[in-house]
């Protein structure tokens, strides 16, 4: 994904004024540059940052207790923010998030009220997760899962009876959120000859990968047109747990669920009692609540594959999170709007 995806793709649907971007990049008095913490990394990248924001002091650090210190005179931040950091900032003007979520930032309401910005790596994920979305699919469509396990029985069958082979082209998939990863998912299932239905909140053009894009409030009609339902909204106040017995049971029987998201958005104990019930068929779980999945959980023995929220880890995201904080440390420096802004009234 180059720099212009990602700037198209967020076209700064923040809520901050750039009037207030251009304040946090102004220079202070008495001082040549601004101070913007960054996690330690190799001579190569912080080559490239140093480039990006010739006029910012790019400040290293290993550990979060050096950051905690160092951050007490820094402008900005980058990293894995903490409500910690964020009150040990009193200079703060920017923070960047190195990950998509931000609801544990949330409940910090000094934080939410303040003027100080916020972004996140949405997008940066998005591929990857998309991938290990329609892996879950595959591997239940297609058996993957079955065969995986009786291949230590080194048989052969000549006919196939313990799983049902299925095929993509024709089925319905409703995508929970058209973000970065939902939008990945679209054009990955609108490529396998899916009808792909989906709600946002904030997305008002509708791709073309998308069949029928309508507002959050339409998701029980949607429901019932599912083959394959898909979670990928962010946890905030509005999508806790909103996934539960009576949104299961509005889902087409023989429903394929599947959660890249956040174990939240879903009632753990709702969803199991539909795995039980068999009108869901089976999930697909990267997240869970809670989180670690405990021994013993009843999840582990359902029809259910379950990954250790591993689905945003691949080869490229590090370019990809390199590339956005390049482009947010060039933008704060010359005063224009950052990407990626999260609008903290709503959480993402």
């Amino acid at each position: 994904m180059n720099r212009r995806d990602f700037i198209t793709a967020t076209a700064l649907s923040a809520a901050v004024p750039a009037l207030l971007n251009q304040a946090a990049a102004a220079p202070r008095k008495g001082t040549a540059k601004m101070k913007v913490l960054v996690p330690a990394s190799t001579p190569e990248e912080m080559a490239i940052l140093r480039a990006a924001a010739p006029t910012l002091e790019l400040v290293p650090f290993q550990t979060d207790e050096e950051a905690l210190e160092l951050v007490k005179t820094a402008d900005a931040v980058y990293g894995f923010i903490t409500p910690e950091l964020i009150r040990a900032g009193k200079s703060l003007k920017w923070v960047q998030q190195s990950s998509a979520g931000v609801e544990h930032l949330m409940d910090d309401a000094a934080f939410v009220e303040s003027h100080i910005i916020l972004t996140n790596m949405q997008r940066a994920y998005a591929p990857q997760i998309a991938d290990q979305a329609l892996g879950y699919l595959i591997g239940f469509t297609r058996g993957m899962s079955h065969f995986i396990r009786i291949q230590p029985k080194q048989d052969w069958p000549q006919v196939q009876t313990d799983v049902v082979l299925d095929e993509l082209p024709g089925k319905t998939l409703l995508t929970i959120g058209l973000g970065g990863i939902g939008s990945e998912i679209a054009r990955r299932a609108a490529a396998f000859g899916m009808r792909v239905l989906a709600t946002d909140p904030k997305v008002i053009e509708r791709p073309l990968t998308v069949a029928e894009l309508h507002r959050p409030e339409a998701l029980g009609s949607l429901l019932p047109q599912a083959d394959i339902v898909v979670s990928s909204v962010p946890l905030t106040k509005v999508s806790r747990k909103m996934l539960g017995a009576r949104e299961f049971a509005m889902m087409k029987p023989g429903v394929l669920f599947i959660n890249v998201s956040r174990g939240g958005v879903v009632d753990t104990d709702a969803l199991v009692a539909a795995l039980d019930s068999k009108h869901v068929a089976g999930a697909g779980l990267d997240v869970t609540d809670p989180e670690p999945l405990p021994k013993g959980h009843p999840l582990w023995t359902r029809n259910v594959i379950i990954t250790p929220h591993n689905a945003g880890q691949s080869t490229g995201v590090a370019r990809r999170r390199l590339e956005v904080t390049r482009e947010n440390l060039r933008r704060f420096a010359a005063g224009e709007s950052l990407i990626n802004v999260v609008d903290k009234s709503v959480g993402y």
